[in-house]
């Protein structure tokens, strides 16, 4: 991978990362029980704190791929499989800059035959 690529990745990364750490402190997931709801208008609550839980849970796990990534580039291993050491395919990178895995290793994750540490 030339310098001149491995500098547009890094500036990909770091865009999604300022991207992901700004909707991560945005997310307010507190509840205003100052009236008491009806049933209902509880039960929305609850529900849409659940859905924004589960958002901001997988932004946080996506910031710290991400980060993970930037790392990777930091020391010369960026666009290496975290498995089998092969070199990944550049159209996956350019889809997903944070992969860790090859097309073959995200298969076995997937599967559940390979931990995804």
């Amino acid at each position: 991978m030339t310098a001149a690529n491995l500098k547009k990745i890094k500036e990909r990364l770091l865009n999604e990362r300022a991207l992901l750490a700004e909707k991560l402190k945005g997310n307010d997931l507190s509840i205003d029980d100052s009236e008491t709801p009806d049933p209902v208008d509880l039960a929305v609550r609850n529900y849409s704190k659940n859905v924004m839980l589960a958002v901001s849970e997988n932004e946080s796990r996506q910031l710290t791929l991400v980060d993970e990534a930037l790392l990777r580039v930091e020391d010369d291993e960026y666009g290496t499989c975290q498995n089998c050491e092969k070199a990944i395919n550049q159209k996956r990178l350019a889809a997903i800059p944070w992969a860790r895995y090859c097309l073959d290793c995200q298969e076995l994750v997937e599967q559940g035959l390979l931990d995804d540490e």
